[in-house]
C-alpha cells in the first residue's frame, strides 16, 4: 500500500448515520454491514465506533471478515453472509453463518454436534435475488421438514434480499416482500423468536412495509443515499487526499497524458497529482472529473495513468507544489465519480478506501492531510 494518497474517515459521521438508520428503522432491529472492510471505511474501526451503539449483529461477507473483528476485540453478534467453509472456526469465534442450502446446513450439524455444541444460524430464503438462498417456491419444506430438525444448530433468523437497489418502482420489491411474508407462514417450525430481515439502504429509507424484525444498512451508513444525491441528514464519512507532486508550465497545443487525448489550448499550468488507477481512481475519469484545490475546482486532463494523474491548475491563484488536492469530499462526491464511470458510489468509495492509507478522526477533519510522501 503507498502513502501517497490519505484517506480520512470521520467516525463521527458514520455515528450520525447510524442515528439516521434509527430514525428510519424505528422499532427494527440494525444489522450494520462493514463488509469489503466497511465499504473501504475500515470494518475494525466502524466496529470499534458502533459497537456500543443499538445492534443486533454486524454483517460481513466471508468468515475471514468476521475472523478479523473477534482478533480486534469486537464482541457484538457477527452474520456471515456467503461463508460456510470452516465449521471449526465459525464455532470457534462464535459466527452465526448464513445457511442457503441443505448440505451447508448438514454439514454444520455434524461439525457441531462432533464438538458437543449448539450454532446459532440464520436461513437466506430466495425471493426474486438469484443468487444464494433456499428457493421460495421449491425449498420451504426443506427449511421446514429437514434444516429445522437437524440437531446442533438453532435457527435464529431469516433472511432474504432485494435485487433492485432503487426501490422508487417498487413492484418487483413487493413481490419479494410477499414472497418473504408468505414463507414465514409456511415455516411453522422455525424459532418463534427468530428475527427477519430483508431491507438494505434503500429499503430502510424508502420502504416503510419491508423493515419487518431487523434493517441491514449498507451504503447509507457511510453517508450516501442509494437514490443518488438526494437530500438526506446522511454525511458522507470518506474524504480522499493527495498533494501536488509538481505543477509544468506547459505551451499552447501540447498533448497531455497517453493517447494524446488532451492537448493543451492555451499556456497552460498542469499539476501533476501522485494518484492513479493503482489507488483506485479510475481511469474512466480521465478528461471527465475534477479535484480541488485551494478550494477551487480543476479539470482532471488527459488520460489517467497507472500512477500519476494531471489536472489543468491554470485558473487556480498561487499554486504551487505540495497544496492540497482532494479527490473526493468538499466538492467532489461519489455519486458523481460514480456517474462519471457508468458505475456506483459503493465501488467509487471501496475503490480508494481499500487501496489507499486511512486514518481516523471523530470530530471531522481540519486542517491540511498529513504528508503522504
Amino acid at each position: 500500500m503507498r502513502n501517497t494518497v490519505s484517506v480520512e474517515i470521520d467516525l463521527k459521521a458514520i455515528k450520525h448515520n447510524f442515528t439516521c438508520v434509527n430514525k428510519y428503522s424505528e422499532s427494527a432491529a440494525v444489522i450494520p454491514v462493514i463488509k469489503a472492510d466497511a465499504y473501504g471505511h475500515g470494518a475494525e474501526e466502524v466496529a470499534k465506533a458502533l459497537e456500543n451503539m443499538r445492534i443486533y449483529a454486524f454483517g460481513v461477507a466471508y468468515l475471514c471478515e468476521a475472523i478479523i473483528l473477534r482478533e480486534s476485540g469486537i464482541k457484538n453478534k457477527i452474520i456471515v453472509f456467503f461463508d460456510t467453509t470452516n465449521p471449526s472456526d465459525i464455532i470457534k469465534y462464535d459466527i452465526i453463518p448464513v445457511i442457503y442450502n441443505l448440505t451447508t446446513a448438514q454439514q454444520l450439524s455434524r461439525a457441531a454436534l462432533k464438538l458437543n455444541k449448539q450454532i446459532d444460524v440464520h436461513i437466506n430464503i430466495d425471493t426474486g435475488m438469484g443468487r444464494l438462498g433456499f428457493l421460495f417456491d421449491r425449498d420451504i419444506t426443506i427449511i421446514n421438514d429437514k434444516v429445522s430438525k437437524l440437531a446442533g444448530i438453532n435457527i435464529t433468523g431469516v433472511m432474504s434480499h432485494f435485487s433492485e437497489a432503487d426501490l422508487l418502482d417498487r413492484e418487483f420489491a413487493k413481490i419479494q416482500l410477499e414472497r418473504f411474508v408468505n414463507a414465514k407462514k409456511e415455516l411453522p417450525n422455525i424459532n418463534k423468536n427468530a428475527i427477519w430481515h430483508i431491507s438494505n439502504s434503500a429499503a430502510v429509507m424508502t420502504f416503510k412495509d419491508a423493515r419487518l424484525d431487523a434493517v441491514r444498512p449498507g451504503l447509507m451508513l457511510y453517508g450516501y443515499s442509494p437514490f443518488g444525491d438526494a437530500d438526506t441528514d446522511l454525511k458522507p464519512a470518506m474524504k480522499v487526499m493527495t498533494r501536488l507532486l509538481d505543477v509544468r508550465l506547459i505551451p499552447a497545443g501540447k498533448p497531455i497524458s497517453y493517447g494524446r487525448t488532451f492537448v493543451t489550448k492555451r499556456q497552460s499550468l498542469i499539476g501533476v497529482l501522485p494518484i492513479g488507477y493503482a489507488d483506485g481512481y479510475s481511469r474512466l475519469y480521465s478528461n471527465q472529473a475534477h479535484v480541488i484545490i485551494r478550494g477551487q475546482s480543476a479539470p482532471i486532463v488527459g488520460r489517467v495513468c497507472m500512477d500519476v494523474t494531471m489536472a489543468d491548475v491554470t485558473d487556480i491563484i498561487d499554486v504551487q507544489v505540495n497544496d492540497d488536492v482532494i479527490l473526493l469530499g468538499d466538492g467532489t462526491s461519489a455519486y458523481e465519480l460514480s456517474k462519471i464511470a457508468q458505475t456506483i458510489p459503493y465501488e467509487v468509495i471501496i475503490a480508494l478506501g481499500n487501496t489507499n492509507s486511512r486514518r481516523y478522526e471523530n470530530n471531522g477533519f481540519k486542517g491540511r492531510v498529513s504528508d503522504p510522501f
